[in-house]
C-alpha cells in the first residue's frame, strides 16, 4: 500500500504540475477558455472575472501539485485534490455529452484532447486520488508544518510571478500554431490523407400537421398534407481541420480616413459623335459605321472626356480573323466591322475593400508587420505612438504594414479620431487574432508567411532598433531557444531551491538547531 499511495500522490502531483504550469504561463489563454465556459453556461455576466479567476486556478493547480509531489501538507493537499476532480469530472462529462465548447483547455494549448478523452482522462486521474485520499493520513512528511506551509507559499509566490510575467509580456513558451518559426500558409494545408476527412451533418427537418410538429429525416419525408416548420444541421462527426484555419485578411474602408474605393466608369463608344473631315467638310460618325481612310479623324465628343489614343476598333479581316484598328487608321472596305472598346476609366485606390487578400499577403516576400488588436476599443494606449513610429519607418523603408482587427469601421473611426494612426486597417476573426499573440495590441513581424519575432504592447521595438534586413533584431532560432531556455532555467531554479532548502532544513536537524516534531 505505501508503493501505491506515493505512486499515486506523485503521478496526480506531475499531472497537476504540467497541466497547471502550461496554462500559467498563458494567463489570457485561459481567460479565453473561462469566458467561453460562461458563454456556454449563460453566465455572460462573469466573463469580466474570467482572467483573475483563469490566475487563481492555475496556481491553485500548480501549487497543489508541487504539494503532492514534495509531500507538503499532504492531509490538506489529499482534500484539494478530491475537491479539484470532484468539480471537474462531471463537469467534463457535461462537456463529452453536451459539447458547447470544442475542448475543455486543461492542458491550455500544449495537448488539446476532446471532451471524451478529457472525461476519461479525469476518471483515470480520480482513480489515483481516492487512493491519495483514503491513505492522506499515512503520508509522511519530511519538513515539520511550519516549513511546509514556507515552501507552499513561497511556491506560490512563484507561479504568480510567472503568470503576471506572461501576462505583462507573453507566454515564456508558445505552443500555439503562430509561435515565432511558424509558416503560416503551410499550418493551412491539408494533408491529402485528411482531406476526405470533412465534418459530416445530420438534417433534421420539422414539419407540422394539425397542430403537431415532429422531426423527419431526409429519407424519411412526410406527405404533402403536412407543413415545413423549420430545419436543424447538427454536427454529426467533426472532420480535419490543419493547425491554423479561419485565417483571413480583409481591407477595411474607413471613411474619411482610407483612401477612397476606385469607382470605375463604363465608356459606351456607342454614344459617342466622331468628327471627321474631308476636303474642307466635316461630317459626323458613329463607332459602327466609320468612313473609309480619305477621312481625316478630328475629335470625339462624349459626356465625359475620351482619349481618341485609347479606342480600339475591331475588324473582321476576309478570312474571318479579329484584327483591331484605331480611329486614325481604319482598313479598306474588305473587311468588316465587328465591335469596338475603350477601358474602364477608374478613379481612387486599387484597394479591394472587403475582399479577402489573405494569399497576396502571406506571398510577399520581404518583411512585414502584423499590428494586431483584437478589438481597437480594448487595446492599451502606452506605446501607440512608438508603433505609428515604426509604420512611418515601414512607409519610408517600403516594408507593409497590416493592423489586423475584429472591430467594425465606426469603432475604428472613433480610434482613429482620438490616436491619429499612419496604417491601414483589415479585418480577422477575432478568436484568431487572440490566438496570434497575447497582447492587445501586439506586434508580429513576418517575412513570405513566417512569423520572425512577436512583441507585446509593453515590449514594442524602438524604431531606432529597426534595420533595412531586420534580422539583426530578430532571429528566429535564436529567439525560440531563448523562450525554451527561460522556461527551463525557471524549472530548474525551483529545483535548485528546493534542494538547498532540504540540505539546510537537513543540517539544521542534525545539528539540533530544530526538531522534526
Amino acid at each position: 500500500m505505501k508503493f501505491l499511495r506515493n505512486l499515486s500522490r506523485i503521478f496526480v502531483g506531475l499531472v497537476f504540475i504540467y497541466s497547471g504550469f502550461v496554462k500559467v504561463v498563458d494567463p489570457l489563454g485561459s481567460a479565453y477558455k473561462f469566458t467561453d465556459y460562461f458563454v456556454a453556461m449563460n453566465l455572460e455576466f462573469l466573463s469580466g472575472a474570467a482572467l483573475t479567476l483563469a490566475i487563481l486556478l492555475c496556481v491553485a493547480e500548480l501549487v497543489l501539485g508541487i504539494a503532492l509531489l514534495f509531500n507538503l501538507v499532504p492531509k490538506i493537499s489529499s482534500w484539494g485534490a478530491l475537491i479539484f476532480m470532484a468539480l471537474f469530472t462531471p463537469l467534463t462529462l457535461w462537456l463529452a455529452v453536451a459539447n458547447p465548447v470544442s475542448d475543455c483547455g486543461c492542458f491550455g494549448d500544449a495537448l488539446i484532447l476532446t471532451n471524451w478523452q478529457t472525461f476519461f482522462k479525469n476518471l483515470i486521474i480520480l482513480a489515483f486520488v481516492c487512493v491519495i485520499f483514503w491513505q492522506r493520513k499515512n503520508f509522511n512528511p519530511f519538513y515539520r508544518p511550519f516549513w511546509q506551509w514556507i515552501l507552499g507559499f513561497f511556491f506560490a509566490g512563484m507561479a504568480f510571478w510567472l503568470a503576471f510575467y506572461s501576462l505583462n509580456n507573453l507566454p515564456i513558451i508558445d505552443f500555439r500554431p503562430y509561435h515565432i518559426g511558424a509558416n503560416i500558409p503551410e499550418g493551412m494545408i491539408v494533408p491529402d490523407e485528411e482531406k476526405n476527412n470533412v465534418d459530416v451533418y445530420e438534417s433534421v427537418f420539422i414539419y407540422e400537421k394539425n397542430g403537431e410538429q415532429k422531426e423527419f429525416t431526409a429519407e424519411t419525408l412526410p406527405d404533402s398534407t403536412w407543413t415545413f416548420v423549420d430545419a436543424e444541421h447538427k454536427l454529426v462527426k467533426e472532420g480535419y481541420k490543419p493547425p491554423i484555419h479561419d485565417f483571413t485578411i480583409e481591407p477595411v474602408y474607413v471613411p474619411g480616413y482610407s483612401q477612397e474605393p476606385v469607382e470605375e466608369t463604363y465608356v459606351n463608344l456607342f454614344d459617342a459623335e466622331l468628327i471627321y473631315s474631308k476636303d474642307g467638310e466635316t461630317e459626323t460618325f458613329y463607332i459602327d459605321n466609320l468612313p473609309d481612310s480619305t477621312w481625316v479623324f478630328e475629335q470625339i465628343i462624349y459626356e465625359t472626356d475620351l482619349d481618341p489614343d485609347l479606342v480600339e476598333v475591331i475588324y473582321l479581316t476576309p478570312g474571318g480573323d479579329e484584327e483591331t484598328f484605331s480611329i486614325y487608321n481604319r482598313p479598306d472596305e474588305t473587311y468588316m466591322w465587328f465591335d469596338a472598346f475603350y477601358p474602364t476609366e477608374s478613379s481612387g485606390a486599387a484597394i479591394p475593400y472587403g475582399e479577402d487578400i489573405t494569399d497576396l499577403v502571406l506571398a510577399d516576400e520581404g518583411y512585414y508587420f502584423f499590428l494586431v488588436m483584437t478589438h481597437v476599443d480594448d487595446a492599451k494606449t502606452k506605446n501607440l505612438d512608438r508603433i505609428n513610429e515604426i509604420a512611418a519607418f515601414c512607409q519610408t523603408e517600403v516594408i507593409k504594414f497590416y493592423c489586423l482587427t475584429a472591430s467594425n469601421a465606426e469603432e475604428i473611426a472613433e480610434f482613429v479620431k482620438t490616436n491619429d494612426p499612419v496604417y491601414d486597417f483589415y479585418n480577422t476573426d477575432p478568436i484568431t487574432l487572440k490566438t496570434v499573440v497575447r497582447s492587445n495590441p501586439g506586434l508580429v513581424l513576418l517575412k513570405n508567411g513566417t512569423i520572425i519575432d512577436k512583441w507585446s504592447s509593453k515590449n514594442i521595438p524602438d524604431v531606432n532598433d529597426l534595420n533595412k534586413d531586420l534580422m539583426a533584431l530578430s532571429i528566429t532560432s535564436q529567439r525560440a531557444v531563448a523562450e525554451n531556455t527561460l522556461a527551463l532555467t525557471y524549472a530548474l531554479a525551483l529545483l535548485l531551491l528546493m534542494a538547498i532548502f532540504h540540505i539546510f532544513y537537513t543540517w539544521m536537524l542534525q545539528n539540533k538547531y530544530i526538531s522534526k516534531n
